[in-house]
C-alpha cells in the first residue's frame, strides 16, 4: 500500500476507515447523513439560476445595490475579520 501522502483523498480516506472500529465507522457514518442530509443549499436547476441573475441585473439597473468595498467591511466588522 502506499504511504497516505501519495494517495489521493479518496484513498487515503478508505485507508483510514479500514483501520477505524465498525462501531466508531457507524458513528462517522450516522454525523456524514446529517452534515449531507443537513445541507441549508437547495438544489437549483439553471433556470432558476439565470432568473436570480436577471433580478440581480435589474435590482442593479435599479440602482439597487450596495458597493461590495462598504458590504465587505461590513461583513469584517461584524465578524471579527
Amino acid at each position: 500500500m502506499r504511504g497516505v501522502f501519495a494517495m489521493n483523498k479518496r484513498e487515503a480516506n478508505i485507508a483510514m476507515l479500514s483501520v477505524i472500529p465498525e462501531d466508531e465507522q457507524e458513528k462517522i457514518y450516522a454525523y456524514l447523513s446529517d452534515y449531507c442530509n443537513s445541507n441549508p443549499f437547495k438544489k437549483v436547476s439553471a433556470e432558476e439560476i439565470y432568473a436570480q441573475l436577471a433580478e440581480g441585473r435589474a435590482c442593479f439597473e435599479r440602482g439597487e445595490y450596495e458597493d461590495f468595498d462598504e458590504a465587505l467591511d461590513e461583513i469584517c466588522e461584524k465578524y471579527g475579520v
